[in-house]
């Protein structure tokens, strides 16, 4: 018996099992009028008839695949309004970072905080997300900074992974900066000690290769003993500066490079030749004030292209979907069809998971965001719109 039916007027989904590049990242299926069988989690018919019996329906207008964050900062631990007020009075973020200020306030109330107090504050963060339709989110540390709180972090989201309907993903960023007082290469060391241990947690691992962070001759000896041991490696690059950030990237043939708002044409060549995935958070860039990532180009040399909100408490504190697919259209000149295959397939492609999720076909799990009186163009443009209802693994949640 067909445990949840749902019927959409209209369906939009990427398909497949792999990233979309090139002009493939605007071709979606478009159903209409379907019924949506779902059993056990799973979707196990898209039909024009309905079932002769079900235990529960569920109409809408519109219905897309689950929105997949691929690149957020969560767990964290309070928030750094002081740091918007300095930034919108002039103040850069690596001033503030040079200053002991910026990242390093989050690493202190991270540090301080116990891991109920970790789980309960970024509950709150995940439930919000969920009701806004996003059923799967990458999880990193990155504000511990020593092998206590690092690992604090990773059991965190170990234990959130229990608790919340979401898919996570957990990603281990202890090189998310260098901790004060520790020298680059001393701390690069020390994680490359932790490998071992962190393994129990996550199969990724991620580096902020940057100016005012780690440099490219650094960031390549870590990532190498990585995926030595096994890990599949992401960097955080040319977010501020090229430094050769995302050629490392290539080079070592990592999942992603992620912020890519400094990158040149040399760079976006390399991504391209090595398959990695470009992750685009325009809401980082709005936040800061930055130029915007070249989408249209990372297209045009047919990178993979996925969207994340790189939600944090500093440079993107960001709860609201529909803001970054607002800012991908606005700013990245992205089209709808492009920005839903991004938030959908291709950031489940980075999270080792587009042959189970980002795409609503016949054996993948159900995950749906239902919408009523609005179209596929309507989601970019009226930023907060709120789902009437939202699929996870077959189970709904009404809004």
């Amino acid at each position: 018996m067909i445990q949840l039916l749902v019927f959409a007027k209209k369906l939009y989904t990427p398909t497949g099992v792999t990233a979309k590049v090139g002009q493939y990242m605007s071709k979606l299926s478009i159903l209409e009028d379907i019924y949506i069988w779902i059993e056990d989690g799973r979707i196990v018919e898209l039909a024009s008839k309905m079932p002769k019996s079900f235990v529960r329906f569920i109409e809408a207008d519109l219905v897309v695949p689950g929105f997949v964050d691929c690149h957020t900062h969560v767990p964290f631990y309070g928030f750094r309004e002081n740091d918007f007020l300095k930034r919108v009075g002039g103040i850069s973020y690596l001033q503030l970072h040079s200053s002991g200020g910026g990242l390093y306030e989050t690493v202190e109330k991270v540090r301080r905080a116990s891991e109920k107090d970790l789980v309960r504050f970024n509950l709150k963060i995940l439930s919000h997300l969920l009701k806004k339709g996003v059923t799967t989110i990458e999880c990193k540390s990155g504000y511990g900074l020593d092998r206590e709180s690092e690992l604090k972090q990773l059991k965190v989201i170990h234990t959130l992974s229990k608790i919340v309907p979401q898919d996570i993903v957990a990603t281990f960023m202890g090189a998310h900066a260098i901790p004060k007082d520790v020298t680059e290469k001393d701390y690069v060391n020390l994680l490359i000690e932790m490998l071992n241990e962190v393994k129990q947690y996550t199969g990724f691992v991620d580096i902020f290769c940057d100016r005012g962070a780690f440099d490219v001759e650094s960031a390549k000896m870590y990532l190498l003993k990585a995926v030595e041991k096994g890990f599949k490696v992401r960097v955080h690059a040319d977010e501020l500066e090229s430094i050769g950030a995302s050629k490392l990237a290539a080079e070592l043939g990592a999942v992603s490079a992620d912020h890519l708002l400094k990158i040149d044409d040399e760079s976006i060549k390399a991504l391209s030749k090595a398959g990695t995935v470009a992750v685009l958070m325009p809401a980082t860039s709005f936040h800061l004030n930055e130029n915007y990532a070249p989408a249209r180009k990372l297209i045009e040399y047919n990178v993979p292209v996925a969207l994340a909100s790189d939600l944090n408490p500093g440079s993107s504190p960001t709860l609201e979907p529909s803001l970054v697919m607002h800012l991908a259209v606005r700013y990245l000149k992205m089209t709808p069809e492009e920005v839903l295959t991004a938030y959908t397939l291709n950031a489940s492609h980075v999270l080792g998971l587009a042959d189970k999720l980002g795409t609503l076909e016949i054996g993948k799990q159900a995950d749906l965001v239902l919408y009523d009186e609005v179209d596929l163009l309507t989601l970019p443009y009226m930023v907060g719109l709120m789902p009437k209802a939202v699929v996870k693994r077959g189970q709904v949640f009404e809004n």
